[in-house]
């Protein structure tokens, strides 16, 4: 499936790039790429939801700066699972 990403949103998923290991790796380069398996998107969003978990939230469960750009980056994987 195609995706597009802004400049913005791949240096975003470099940066998540460098902090997994293994198998995942392949699935980032291809969405990079611009073209991912369904089956890489699914793990993609959940990846990106883990780290907003972590890292997106403030004390008050608002998304921070960094938050709200992990949101857009799931929503810009996601797209391909919305318009059928």
């Amino acid at each position: 499936m195609m995706i597009n990403l802004s400049d913005t949103q791949k240096k975003l998923l470099i940066t998540l790039k460098s902090k997994m290991c293994g198998e995942d790796l392949n699935m980032f380069d291809a969405a990079l790429r611009g073209d991912v398996e369904m089956k890489a998107i699914d793990r993609l969003c959940e990846l990106i939801n883990e780290e907003f978990m972590m890292e997106g939230i403030d004390e008050s469960f608002e998304p921070n700066q960094y938050g709200i750009e992990l949101e857009g980056l799931l929503d810009a994987i996601n797209k391909p699972r919305l318009v059928k």
